[in-house]
């Protein structure tokens, strides 16, 4: 924003109509003036400063008219815990496409069998796969096989912190290649539409808008819990539902810090 005033007062009045509606205080109003008087003749670094003060000022983040009382404000006391046990259900959102017929092999089954006949070529031998006890799972095949390179997922299936979902997808219906145009809602040869589609899993279109954590955070809620949900770095269409608050958007590197890069260094000093 360039003012086409050259005038300090000028530019800072012109600054507090377009930011706080006019309602920047006496007292701030004088520092804006002196922090852009200080950055002359650069007239650019003037406005930067300016408009930093400005928009850290209480008359930019409220709506009312503020009324100083000379008192500091007294920090707010940390959050004590309540005792009440803690669950978070943590989503990860692998949008690379998936050969999950690779990655989760049956074995010991008829199902393997098709399983080598269709992927002939680029199919996953038994000696080459890690060892998956299913035999207590009431599956169709007693073992399943796993990708050499998920070790870690071994790990966590054998201490049972893992479970596979397998066959799950957005079928409204069973159907094949001939038939799938009339028989789904669901564009299943599009990367992107398949992301989506596993971020609602409403393939009926129940409820459109929401997606499949959203619905838990809702119904979590209507049981009288206090549910909250985060997102790192962009909005996810699995954490839409019905019900406040909105998810919390953290970017990927953390919470952004307010004003990461102040024109002074004792900018958030000045202005209160």
């Amino acid at each position: 924003f360039d003012s086409q005033f050259s005038d300090a007062n000028d530019v800072v009045t012109e600054l507090s109509t377009l930011l706080t509606g006019g309602r920047l205080g006496v007292q701030n109003k004088q520092i804006v003036i002196e922090a852009y008087i200080s950055k002359l003749p650069d007239k650019e670094a003037g406005m930067r400063v300016a408009q930093q003060l400005i928009i850290s000022s209480p008359e930019f983040q409220s709506s009312n008219t503020v009324v100083k009382n000379g008192q500091p404000r007294l920090p707010l006391p940390d959050p004590q815990p309540k005792g009440v046990p803690y669950k978070a259900v943590v989503y990860i959102m692998l949008t690379g496409g998936a050969d999950s017929f690779n990655m989760l092999v049956p074995m010991r089954c008829s199902t393997y069998y098709d399983y080598i006949r269709i992927r002939r070529g680029v199919e996953q031998r038994t000696n080459s796969l890690l060892k998956l006890d299913a035999t207590d799972s009431n599956q169709t095949c007693s073992f399943y096989g796993l990708h050499s390179k998920l070790k870690t997922a071994e790990q966590l299936y054998n201490s049972r912190d893992l479970l596979f979902f397998a066959n799950a997808g957005v079928l409204t219906k069973p159907t094949d290649k001939h038939s799938y145009a009339k028989d789904t809602l669901s564009r299943l040869f599009a990367h992107n539409h398949m992301q989506r589609e596993i971020q609602h899993l409403d393939p009926h279109l129940v409820d459109a808008r929401t997606g499949v954590l959203g619905r838990m955070s809702d119904a979590l809620t209507r049981e009288g819990l206090k549910v909250h949900r985060f997102n790192i770095h962009d909005r996810a269409e699995g954490l839409e539902g019905n019900y406040r608050p909105d998810p919390f958007i953290v970017d990927a590197s953390g919470i952004p810090l307010f004003n990461e890069n102040p024109s002074t260094t004792d900018m958030l000093e000045n202005i209160k």
